[in-house]
């Protein structure tokens, strides 16, 4: 396949319910229409879904790093790419305190890497070494550091919101969410990205 419009009514593999199943839908909208998207579903976890591809149980897949650059080493071809943008999902458990804790350290994390991604690369391999031995092949010079991006976490813009949740509605992924404020805790999401009087506040 060449181009994302051959993959109408073709087999793909994602695991439903999943940030990367949402976005294949999304990829695959502009190219096919609803009803020729043929999704399938698949176990969670790169590694799975790169065996499966390469045994030929199913034609196309989703796939994050290091299993893209594997799969391309392999002679597969990398049709269609995104960046996923996700935000953390909490129980009633995690309050505005901790919730903004835990940005401050997204934006330190944020900040280092986008300093030098080349420094960070080796995690990749490093995660699937010990379980893959193909990835424990691989260099840091098999990766593209272009495929790293790293935002600042930031609130979910409302008009982004209420795309998101009619998207979701018309696919029948909401069960119980009235509106789009049912999907997140606004008080909570505005503490929780309220920076510290000493935190510089990134460039534009």
């Amino acid at each position: 396949m060449q181009t994302p419009q051959q993959f109408a009514n073709r087999q793909i593999g994602v695991p439903f319910y999943n940030g990367t199943h949402y976005l294949a839908i999304q990829m695959l909208e502009g190219f096919v229409p609803r009803d020729q998207i043929k999704l399938g579903r698949v176990p969670n976890g790169s590694p799975y879904r790169f065996k499966m591809l390469m045994d030929g149980t199913i034609d196309a897949t989703t796939l994050t790093e290091p299993y893209i650059s594997l799969a391309e080493k392999k002679g597969c071809r990398l049709v269609i790419a995104a960046f996923h943008h996700g935000t953390e999902v909490a129980s009633d458990r995690v309050d505005a305190e901790t919730y903004s804790a835990f940005n401050r350290a997204v934006r330190e994390a944020v900040r280092r890497i986008n300093a030098n991604k080349r420094a960070y690369m080796h995690y990749f391999i490093d995660y699937y070494k010990d379980k893959d031995p193909e990835i424990a092949k691989l260099t840091i010079d098999d990766l593209r550091e272009s495929r790293l991006y790293m935002v600042d976490p930031a609130p979910i813009p409302a008009d982004e919101l209420q795309r998101t949740y009619d998207w979701m509605k018309s696919w029948d992924f909401l069960e119980t969410a009235s509106c789009a404020t049912d999907l997140v805790d606004m008080n909570v999401q505005q503490k929780g990205h309220q920076r510290a009087p000493h935190e510089p506040a990134p460039l534009q």
